[in-house]
């Protein structure tokens, strides 16, 4: 029998997608790991074995028993990475445009974790993802909180569990907005036929941003958006939705926002406040626009 390394429960609080991509959502574990512990029985759906592709239902216990030798070996790697804040508990970083949080196939020691771990000395390292709170999308840049141990890690993702934290992005869009505040409250979830894409769906789950026009100029325009949930692609999804796709997205934009100047998706994580777990007190970290959004806003004459 394997021996386990951990033990991770989750009890889904809504009606969800299919069990690999909720685990994979849910917790620190990649959906292609996910799907081997679900083939190999250690997860549980309460208590019994269900398949990958069960559908999790909103009250749902699931239990995950994670062995030893699912764990990988991650390899630090000195990289160019500014520290905007760093104390015994956790850091604060502004992740640059093009890197990977996490390690997947393709990307093993060039990803976010791989940089943490060089940088500081994380007690989490027998972990899948180390240090990883929150996610940002690999060609988003911005604002990232990193745990330095497992206990800092289960903390400050409670504060994000519990939404005691504020998030602001900002965005270069296409379009012309009739409003210049508006919100978008439309639940997200994976899309029918492209399982790497996601889209606004009703049997999604609930999500919801607020934007700010900053600047309008012909049909280009900046705005702030602040999120109050964090699904996957939230902000990229929302505004394809509302009509406004974002600069240089790829994956959700249409062909006059692929013609704006820039090489990645216009969106940076500018702002990041929260309730500290280990002072009790609000804390708040910003950061200001990369070369490649400045230069963007400049063409565009935002």
């Amino acid at each position: 029998m394997s021996e386990i390394e951990r033990v991770i429960e989750i009890t889904a609080e809504e009606n969800s997608e299919r069990l690999d991509a909720f685990i994979a959502s849910q917790s620190d574990i990649t959906r292609s790991f996910a799907e081997k512990l679900i083939s190999e029985g250690f997860v549980k759906v309460n208590g019994e074995s269900r398949q990958k592709k069960y559908k999790v239902k909103s009250g749902d216990h699931i239990y995950i028993e994670v062995p030893k030798e699912g764990v990988p070996d991650l390899t630090p790697v000195k990289m160019d990475i500014n520290i905007v804040y760093d104390c015994e508990h956790y850091a604060v970083i502004d992740k640059p445009a093009g890197v990977t949080v996490h390690p997947a196939p393709g990307h093993t020691d060039d990803t976010i974790v791989n940089a943490m771990l060089y940088e500081f000395e994380i007690s989490d390292e027998n972990d899948l993802r180390p240090g990883i709170v929150h996610r940002l999308d690999k060609d988003t840049s911005g604002l990232m909180l990193i745990a330095k141990n497992r206990d800092a890690r289960e903390k400050l993702a409670k504060v994000f569990a519990d939404r005691l934290v504020d998030k602001y992005y900002m965005a270069v869009c296409w379009g012309r907005p009739k409003k210049d505040h508006f919100v978008i409250n439309e639940p997200i979830g994976r899309h029918h036929k492209d399982r790497k894409k996601m889209t606004v769906r009703e049997d999604g789950r609930q999500a919801k941003s607020e934007i700010n026009v900053i600047k309008q100029k012909d049909l280009a325009f900046l705005a702030e958006v602040r999120i109050f949930t964090g699904r996957t692609h939230q902000i990229r999804v929302h505004m394809t939705h509302a009509g406004f796709p974002l600069a240089g997205d790829e994956v959700y934009g249409n062909k006059q926002s692929l013609k704006l100047p820039i090489s990645r998706q216009a969106l940076h994580s500018c702002r990041l406040s929260f309730l500290d777990p280990f002072t009790n007190e609000m804390v708040v970290y910003e950061s200001g626009l990369p070369p490649d959004m400045q230069e963007l806003i400049k063409r565009l004459k935002l």
